[in-house]
């Protein structure tokens, strides 16, 4: 019925993403906090997903979303979740009593061969297999929460060839069709669409899209679509035949390299001729340097900044002992991927060590797996060969850093370029001084530098080593910094970043 209601509701103002996940990106949380400051400003506002995602019941749980994201796949199923957890183990039992057919644990057989295999996440049941005779799997049937949501058909070369989507009827709502491709590959040939008494079709992902996002503003003119994920929904815009305003969020430098005059990113090569052809509204920056840079680069004065995020005046008003940070104890918050050449830091680290034992580096984010973990692994290697692994550690994602930021000597960023830097301002909000090198884009305004913490000429790992030298060498300079840290991220609170939006909202 929630479903079925959004189906039918105006949306005002829709941020649009790719999922939320339980390990959610800078990303997810940013559209959090934007979701806090248009409640905060009475405007109402959804999220809106474009993958489908077993996760979504947790992640809403966790991020407090609940009721406040639209998924495109739900849009069109309304599937009756069924919560509570014993409603999947009487499923599975139904599953396997199969007449002729003999249970064993999670699977049944047939003349001493496996026909079904119930496969479990977190005692949830997750998918079924079914095999034929000779042992391949024909077809796999997907389970959201006590629902049959979609099945996946297979041939002999176990490649995926078809995927149905059902709707709370059980009957098959979306299709997706696959060819062989190279390397045995599938391809995305065609989508087809069951709605509102017509079947549809689409050659891709990025039709299908635009659609959906037809659908979600046609009873509302006013309506603001505003895409977090380029990669996403910047080619679906093009496509829709609805003009809603549509603003195009960076969260990365829209160049290939950070740097303003450099060449452009491929995924935003088609911006200046979309806003000239009306399919993107603007552009919105984290950062009024950014906000300047895109302005000259798409010709546009439809260029706003406005922070990802924001603190809260509980969190910057908190009185935290500087007694309880811990010298020598450095952190880095990053994905360990390229960009942010961790690698930098770990070496000045080793050597700062060397003549100070008790350093040590603490980094929390989670490994890029597109490249089969290459970063990580060569991290790690450097790590091992020096014999460093004892005061230099991996600490993975973890959602709520509010203990590290208060007990360590200082927060170190030396990517190579950022849209943010959404960790330094954290940091800076938890009273923990902030060493960055000056790169596009947030350092600068996140910094005040020499006050709260210190801005140092990118890549040049001298002067990193001796800034973090300095603050252990000279004990005023660090408690200096701690106490400046909450003033200068002050700008960044609910009411200061909430008139920007409020600025926006008038002007767009």
């Amino acid at each position: 019925k929630a479903i079925r209601r959004q189906r039918q509701m105006c949306i005002r103002d829709s941020f649009i993403t790719s999922r939320e996940d339980i390990k959610t990106s800078a990303i997810e949380l940013a559209q959090v906090k934007r979701l806090q400051i248009f409640d905060y400003l009475h405007q109402p506002a959804k999220i809106v997903t474009m993958y489908y995602n077993f996760a979504h019941l947790d992640a809403e749980n966790k991020l407090g979303t609940s009721g406040r994201v639209i998924n495109l796949f739900q849009f069109y199923q309304r599937l009756p979740y069924h919560m509570d957890p014993g409603f999947d183990q009487s499923l599975i039992k139904q599953i396997l009593n199969v007449p002729g057919y003999q249970v064993k644990g999670n699977q049944a057989e047939r003349n001493g061969k496996v026909r079904i295999k119930v496969n479990q996440d977190n005692n949830r049941l997750y998918y079924v297999d079914y095999l034929d005779q000779y042992g391949f799997t024909d077809r796999r049937d997907y389970y959201d929460c006590g629902c049959k949501t979609y099945t996946e058909f297979f041939e002999d070369r176990a490649r995926l060839v078809c995927r149905q989507y059902y709707d709370q009827s059980g009957a098959v709502k979306i299709t997706y069709h696959y060819r062989g491709g190279q390397g045995n590959i599938p391809v995305l040939t065609l989508i087809q669409l069951v709605d509102q008494n017509q079947e549809l079709q689409f050659d891709n992902q990025n039709e299908f899209r635009a659609y959906f996002l037809d659908q979600l503003v046609t009873n509302d003119p006013d309506a603001l679509l505003i895409n977090d994920r380029s990669d996403v929904t910047l080619a679906a815009f093009r496509l829709m035949h609805t003009s809603p305003r549509r603003y195009q969020v960076f969260h990365s430098a829209f160049t290939q390299d950070g740097q303003s005059n450099s060449e452009i990113s491929p995924i935003y090569q088609p911006i200046n001729e979309m806003l000239n052809q009306g399919q993107l509204t603007g552009l919105i920056s984290s950062t009024k340097r950014e906000a300047m840079d895109a302005s000259r680069r798409f010709n546009t004065n439809m260029s706003f900044a406005i922070p990802v995020t924001f603190l809260s005046q509980t969190q910057l008003e908190k009185s935290i002992p500087p007694t309880q940070r811990q010298v020598g104890h450095f952190i880095a918050v990053a994905r360990l991927t390229k960009v942010k050449q961790l690698d930098q830091l770990i070496n000045v680290i080793i050597r700062l060590h060397e003549d100070f034992p008790k350093v040590q580096l603490d980094i929390y984010g989670y490994s890029d797996g597109w490249n089969n973990y290459q970063t990580v692994n060569e991290l790690k290697k450097i790590i091992n060969n020096q014999g460093a692994d004892h005061y230099i550690h991996f600490c993975g994602y973890q959602h709520d850093l509010t203990r590290v930021y208060e007990t360590a000597q200082a927060e170190i960023l030396t990517s190579q370029y950022e849209g943010f830097a959404m960790a330094l301002l954290e940091a800076q909000g938890h009273g923990c001084p902030a060493i960055s090198y000056d790169i596009n884009y947030g350092p600068t305004e996140i910094i005040d530098n020499n006050i709260s913490g210190e801005l140092i000429p990118a890549n040049d790992c001298d002067a990193l080593y001796q800034s973090l030298r300095q603050l252990l060498v000279d004990p005023e300079l660090s408690h200096r910094y701690t106490q400046n840290a909450q003033h200068a991220a002050a700008k960044f609170s609910l009411n200061e970043v909430a008139k920007k939006w409020q600025d926006f909202l008038k002007k767009a």
